[in-house]
């Protein structure tokens, strides 16, 4: 799935996607039950499992990377991640390493959703 403009300087993502091969899908008529298909779960807090998130610009890729950034990190958790890794690289290498795993994630799909070619 992709990512809308929510409402003004917000978008709903939809993060975390997950392959259900052999989902069922609810029947309105009993008598008809359905075939199981390919589905997706997300895992955002939204009801469709969408994900709200603050962004001035829908269409601008690093504000995007910074949205979804933003759902794992605050940023007073990331400048604190930048501090200890400029400080004692060597204490802080797991944070830093997972930190900058987190960060490549977000901007693939920031280019997915954007449709840039990476």
């Amino acid at each position: 799935m992709t990512m809308m403009k929510y409402d003004e300087g917000r978008i709903i993502g939809y993060l975390n996607e997950e392959v259900v091969p052999d989902y069922v899908p609810e029947s309105e008529d009993p008598d008809e039950p359905q075939q199981p298909t390919v589905g997706y779960r997300y895992t955002g807090p939204s009801p469709d499992g969408g994900t709200i998130m603050s962004c001035a610009d829908a269409s601008d890729y690093g504000e995007v990377t910074n949205a979804i950034i933003r759902t794992r990190y605050t940023e007073s958790e990331e400048m604190a991640i930048h501090r200890h890794h400029a400080n004692d690289p060597s204490a802080s290498s797991a944070e830093w390493e997972q930190y900058n795993i987190i960060c490549e994630d977000a901007k693939a799909q920031a280019r997915k959703w954007l449709g840039i070619d990476s």
